[in-house]
């Protein structure tokens, strides 16, 4: 199974019993729970510096 690396943001890969997640691109390599936590991490981040483009909001 694929899933996005946070460290480059290409795609890496899920092991089969769901224990691991590795990048072949950048060398990343989490534990399934670790990896969640720093993707939550990351989307936090995201939406406390999300700026409406549209005067007025």
């Amino acid at each position: 199974m694929d899933a996005k690396c946070p460290e480059c943001d290409k795609v890496a890969i899920l092991d089969d019993e769901i224990t691991n997640v590795k990048c072949p691109h950048c060398g990343f390599e989490a534990k399934y729970d670790d990896y969640l936590n720093l993707m939550k991490q990351k989307v936090g981040e995201m939406s406390e510096n999300f700026q409406f483009d549209r005067p007025g909001f």
